[in-house]
């Protein structure tokens, strides 16, 4: 059987029989290296094997059994070969004049002295050694005594030893020799011999010293003196020894620089020849206090550099002790702290004045938390310091949080390392002030910065400067406008209506009975008064409305961006509406009421002077007129308004009194004749005027806030509707309803459908939403966002009256349109109306490329409904197929035309 050898050690001269040997042992594996070693001594055996992996270790020379031992031991993996393991036999016997030399009781006392010691000849062959010779070497002194020295010693330590030997015998001086040596277990040791010649002889004593732990500590101490010398170098304190006598043992470069002379001038000398005299009796005091008393000194004294210069040293000494806690001196350390005792001054100094300064100043950090703020920044704020400490700027902020403030001041900081401008800030009490701000960045170091926020308080100045602002443009008693500001505002009102194209209108109100209060309790009870209808009137408009005093008892409201009339009918009915009840004054009731004349831009008058006259003109005619508190200009625009406000009245008992009623009209495949939806459509059952139709009141329902609440009662009556033919089996497709603008600026709408789904258990699939193309158009961002939601919910949205504009596009997949529903006027006219036939064979191409179908809206006839059938209309609804009808009638209608 072969064995895997990759690595072999061989010691001696018969190269060509190892290799025999391994021939047989591996198989003649061309993997093996050979590696040979001739004569070495048995105690660096182990030394060698230990260098490399070996795998096969075969020796001619004698190996002791010591050494056999450890190699065992040490190497169990290794397969070793022993050649020789018969003990030499020494052949070379001491002269006899040698062994008269050596006494045996000589030889004797060595084997008790630890050191190893050997005697040789001149010749080099060794006459005697201590047992402790030989087993440094792994060696016995039998196996030693009569060798030649190069025999036992590795060969790299022959020449300088025998060199050595030379000049000894030459000189007949002791010599020393350093150099390695490996122990008996292999292991490098640092040794010294020590050689000298016998009295009268040519016989050589060796000793071996093993200085290994004695260079190691050398190193170790050289290290440490290195480090600490480094250490010392490199710190900014005075760092000097001295001894007992308060001489200078040494110091550092500082204290070098300090003295102003090298280390070797200042060794050996004493204070007394450096410095002043007073100074050095001050420091050798404190040397004898330290080594008498073997305590630390500590504290601030006065020192002159040599430059002449004084410097602030805080000095601290401590006893140098020795191994037994005997003091042998100290060591001074000295912190030069002139400069940071020159800061502290200026610091108190710049802290006094920091804190009674009359101006308001807060420092922060990069982050903008508050690190200081002075007294008088605590007083005008209302804050305690510990409530500004640690907390951020925006304490006082004023902004909204993504103002631009900040911003601004970061960037003027980034660009000039300073801002300045008016602020507004916020008081502990919350209240709003002003003030000039000052902002400068002061850099600490690279990369970190401070802020200092100087603000001066402009509140007195701002609240007088907009008091006078505000008693220029408002009437002081009410708040209201007063004159001149209404007449700047309502020429501004004039021309945006001119400018928009739209209308506005002059609303003037006289107070009736104001001067019987005057007269009967007084002005001061007449100013409560119209205290109290500056109030109430302010009840009355939106935010974009001006309301303005214009006389003693006369006040004008301006009703911007009218859609018509009524707008402002509506506003002058709600004033009135103010004076049902008693006004109070000091205990006492009083009884007043309000004659309005209103006039509309442009058609009562495009200025200001023309307006307030037409208007004054239809508040005279309300005054003779007791039937309405309100006059427009024209007798037929009152008239007008009168109806549709008392319409309004009725709407809202109908809404009370479920006069309202839905009724449905199929959509039919026009192909198949099935119906596939059920549009409802809003009737008014009035029980004076019978069943109203939607273009009668819904516009007015719309303008007054009704259709939000009647618009939510249908959508449940809807889903409710759903859910009953639902459960009878009945199929409708879907119940199709129209949505107005103001059902979608409604933020709450989604949430509205959501809980009548929920509370009706109707299925989304069902409902099918119309909306207005006109819709697309408008920017409401509520109105967007209810359309997503709408698609998100599953309910299906079609585009009412559609007619391929533009704004619609970006909706169409976003919102997952699936109908285009063409209005009755391009349909109206068709087969033949040329304008008709194009719309619609537009928008047939545009909904097949895009996968939509199209619904017909009020077919009259069969021509008609052919012609759109023709174009691939999918469905369509109309009078001619079948009218409106109830909820039992579309019902019945339902179950007699079941999809087969």
């Amino acid at each position: 059987m072969s064995l895997l050898v990759k690595n072999v050690l061989y010691i001696g001269r018969n190269v060509a029989l190892v290799e025999a040997l391994l021939a047989s042992l591996t198989d003649d594996n061309q993997g093996v290296s050979y590696h040979t070693k001739h004569m070495l001594s048995s105690n660096e055996i182990l030394a060698v094997l230990a260098e490399s992996n070996y795998h096969h270790f075969i020796t001619e020379q004698y190996v002791p059994d010591i050494i056999v031992a450890q190699v065992e031991s040490l190497f169990p993996q290794l397969h070793v070969t022993y050649l020789n393991q018969s003990k030499p036999v020494n052949e070379k016997i001491p002269p006899l004049s040698t062994k008269k030399l050596i006494s045996d009781d000589v030889k004797n006392a060595l084997n008790y002295i630890n050191i190893p010691i050997y005697y040789k000849s001149k010749d080099g062959n060794i006459i005697v050694c201590n047992n402790s010779f030989a087993n440094h070497l792994g060696l016995t002194c039998d196996d030693i005594i009569g060798k030649h020295i190069s025999e036992v010693l590795p060969p790299s330590l022959q020449k300088e030893i025998e060199k050595i030997d030379r000049k000894m015998f030459n000189d007949h001086q002791v010599h020393l020799f350093e150099c390695q040596l490996h122990d008996v277990h292999g292991y490098p040791r640092e040794v010294v011999f020590r050689k000298e010649l016998m009295v009268d002889s040519d016989i050589q004593i060796g000793m071996i010293f093993d200085v290994s732990e004695l260079n190691e500590a050398k190193r170790r101490i050289e290290k440490e003196r290195i480090m600490l010398r480094a250490t010392a170098n490199i710190s900014p304190d005075l760092i000097f020894f001295k001894d007992l006598e308060s001489r200078f043992l040494g110091c550092n470069k500082q204290f070098e620089k300090f003295i102003g002379q090298p280390e070797r001038n200042i060794i050996g000398k004493t204070d007394d020849q450096f410095f002043e005299l007073e100074q050095a009796s001050m420091c050798q005091q404190q040397d004898k206090d330290v080594m008498f008393n073997n305590e630390t000194y500590s504290g601030e004294e006065h020192l002159t550099y040599v430059d002449g210069e004084r410097h602030f040293i805080d000095m601290r000494k401590v006893p140098l002790l020795d191994s037994k806690g005997d003091v042998q001196g100290l060591i001074g350390i000295g912190r030069d702290i002139t400069a940071n005792h020159r800061l502290q001054k200026r610091l108190k100094v710049a802290n006094a004045v920091f804190e009674n300064s009359q101006e308001n100043i807060i420092v922060t950090d990069q982050a903008g938390i508050i690190n200081s703020a002075n007294l008088a920044t605590c007083q005008l704020t209302g804050y305690k310091r510990s409530e500004l400490l640690g907390s951020d700027i925006s304490i006082l902020s004023a902004e909204e949080p993504n103002s631009t403030l900040y911003q601004r001041i970061e960037e003027g900081l980034e660009n000039n390392k300073q801002w300045k401008g008016d602020i507004t800030y916020r008081n502990k009490l919350q209240e709003i002030r002003f003030a000039w701000l000052d902002v400068y960045r002061v850099e600490l170091e690279k990369g970190i910065n401070n802020r200092i926020y100087s603000f001066t308080d402009l509140s007195q100045n701002k609240n007088i400067e907009s008091k006078i602002q505000y008693l220029s443009k408002h009437d002081p008693l009410t708040g209201l406008s007063n004159r001149i500001a209404l007449f700047a505002k309502l020429e501004d009102a004039i021309h945006r209506a001119s400018f928009n194209e739209i209308a506005m209108a002059v609303v003037l109100i006289d107070i009736n009975g104001f001067k019987a209060v005057n007269d009967q309790y007084g002005h001061d009870a007449g100013d409560k008064v119209l205290q109290e209808i500056a109030v109430r009137l302010k009840n009355c408009i939106f935010e974009k409305d001006t309301i303005a005093r214009f006389g003693d008892d006369e006040f004008v409201i301006i009703v911007d961006g009218l859609k018509n009339e009524h707008e402002a009918a509506l506003v002058a009915q709600r004033v009135a509406e103010q004076f049902e009840h008693k006004f109070e004054i000091s205990g006492i009731e009083a009884s007043l009421s309000a004659t309005i004349g209103i006039s509309l831009c442009p058609d009562d008058g495009a200025d200001v002077d023309t307006l307030l006259l037409s208007a004054e003109k239809a508040m005279w005619r309300a005054k003779l007129d007791k039937k309405s508190p309100y006059h427009f200009y024209t007798d037929q625009l009152t008239e007008y308004s009168s109806n549709q406000l008392q319409l309004e009245t009725e709407m809202k008992i109908a809404l009370q009194e479920d006069q309202f009623e839905l009724y449905y009209q199929p959509q039919y495949d026009l192909n198949k004749k099935l119906i596939v939806a059920m549009e409802s459509l809003l009737r008014w059952n009035h029980p004076t005027y019978g069943v109203l139709l939607p273009d009668r009141f819904l516009s007015l329902a719309e303008e007054s806030g009704l259709l939000i609440p009647i618009g939510l009662k249908m959508l449940n009556t809807i889903a409710m509707q759903a859910v009953k033919w639902n459960k009878a089996n009945i199929l409708f497709g879907r119940i199709a309803v129209n949505l107005s603008t103001s059902q979608l600026e409604q933020i709450s709408f989604i949430a509205d459908i959501q809980t009548i789904l929920k509370d009706t258990g109707c299925s989304a699939k069902d409902i099918e939403f119309e909306v207005s193309e006109s819709i697309f158009e408008s920017n409401n961002y509520t109105i967007h966002e209810n359309l997503f939601n709408i698609h998100k919910l599953g309910i299906a949205i079609t585009v009412d009256g559609f007619g391929a504009d533009i704004p619609i596009f970006h909706f169409i997949e976003p919102l997952g349109i699936e109908k285009f529903k063409i209005t009755k006027n391009y349909i109206q006219g068709v087969p033949g109306r040329l304008v008709g036939e194009a719309m619609i064979k537009s928008v047939m191409v545009l909904a097949r490329e895009l996968g939509i179908d199209v619904v017909g809206s009020g077919i009259e006839n069969a021509a008609q409904e052919d012609y759109l059938r023709d174009q691939q209309i999918s469905s369509g609804q109309g009078e001619f197929q079948t009218k409106p009808m109830k909820v039992s009638e579309a019902t019945f209608h339902l179950r007699c035309h079941k999809k087969k």
